[in-house]
């Protein structure tokens, strides 16, 4: 619940009884020390100085016992300006021929400088090469260096054609983690056109296992944009059911050419803070909260489906749903996903919100009217 937190901070300091107790004690033990000086003066000088020490314990204390107990709540929004490309704000592009990278790489140490441009373009094409695509060689390259302003992050893009397709391959720049590949319509080696649903799947398995991306994720859904354009989503199973869609590699192919078409990677990881035997909330009291914390909103609906997911917080409908242009969160949570219904609606009017689990707040949702 909302109130677990303040609950756990009160029970952690001590009860005023307690208090008075300790402040006796300490002042009785002043009365009884030996004098070493007039009495009166002792005394009172006795008394204030420890009493000063005993405000000064229990403040700290308390502040202790909150800093032990204080769990995750939902913070305020970070926000951002647009860039000068959108959600986008580029810094510069640099071109270079790929035949003097491959001279410099020859005699540098490439460990000495793993972040620069030309060590993105060498592992940009290490894994093209790791995933079938040799071939690949383009005389000139682009790196481009931007902040992803949702995502509140740096990233490098190396970009070349080949064969007047745009290749682009992101990392991002301060860690030097693969993010995806886009505009990639090449053979994989041993690949051919897929006769089937079967062999389409089995084609985006290879592809995902020779990515430099995180393996041992769950095939969870496939989306069949048309003839040419499949994308199968490989996600981290959670506990046995329940998947993270934030931790995501995303792979798209052409099951007509049997060629890889791009990638995308999430990376949004799992907060889990609850104590051990802290119990989810249940369904109930989760809709509970929201019919008391937005009735008009919901006035008139139904709720239609509830399950426990590990969601992406987003502050819509939320005292900070007003910000513009919010950064995506850094954690997911476990969360009661609430979907609400018009009944007999005339066109399509559904809310979804987001509950957490463990401490009943709204996190965020989306709605289609």
């Amino acid at each position: 619940m909302r109130f677990e937190i303040k609950k756990a901070y009160d029970n952690a300091a001590p009860t005023q009884t307690a208090v008075v107790r300790v402040y006796e004690k300490l002042l009785n033990r002043a009365d009884a020390a030996p004098e070493r000086e007039p009495r009166r003066a002792s005394r009172v000088s006795r008394r204030l100085t420890l009493a000063a020490a005993v405000i000064a314990a229990l403040a700290m204390l308390s502040v202790a016992g909150y800093a032990a107990y204080q769990r995750w709540f939902l913070p305020a929004p970070e926000t951002y300006e647009p860039g000068n490309n959108g959600i986008y704000r580029e810094h510069g592009r640099s071109d270079y021929d790929l035949a003097d990278i491959e001279s410099r790489a020859a005699t540098d140490d490439p460990g000495d400088a793993p972040l620069t441009d030309e060590a993105f373009i060498l592992k940009g094409l290490e894994i093209l090469n790791e995933v079938g695509m040799p071939d690949v060689r383009p005389e000139q390259l682009t790196v481009v260096r931007q902040e992803n302003l949702y995502w509140g992050r740096e990233e490098a893009e190396v970009l070349f054609d080949n064969e007047g397709v745009r290749t682009s391959v992101r990392f991002n720049a301060e860690t030097g983690r693969f993010l995806g590949m886009s505009g990639i319509d090449w053979q994989l080696e041993g690949a051919a056109a897929c006769g089937s649903d079967e062999e389409a799947a089995a084609l985006a398995r290879r592809c995902y296992a020779a990515l430099p991306v995180e393996q041992g994720y769950t095939m969870t859904h496939v989306e069949k944009y048309d003839a040419q354009y499949w994308s199968y989503d490989f996600s981290r199973e959670v506990e046995p059911g329940v998947f993270n869609e934030y931790e995501t590699v995303r792979v798209a192919i052409n099951p007509v050419s049997g060629r890889l078409t791009g990638c995308t990677v999430f990376y949004v990881p799992l907060l889990d803070d609850h104590e051990p035997g802290q119990e989810k909330i249940g369904a109930q009291e989760a809709e509970q909260i929201m019919q008391s914390a937005l009735p008009a909103l919901l006035d008139g609906m139904t709720l239609t489906k509830a399950e426990v997911v590990i969601g992406l917080p987003n502050w819509n409908y939320t005292a900070y749903q007003n910000e513009p242009n919010r950064r995506a969160s850094d954690v997911t949570r476990w969360a009661w996903e609430l979907t609400y219904e018009t009944p007999n609606s005339e066109f399509a009017d559904v809310v979804v919100l987001l509950v957490d689990c463990y401490t009943g707040e709204l996190l965020g949702g989306d709605a289609t009217k």
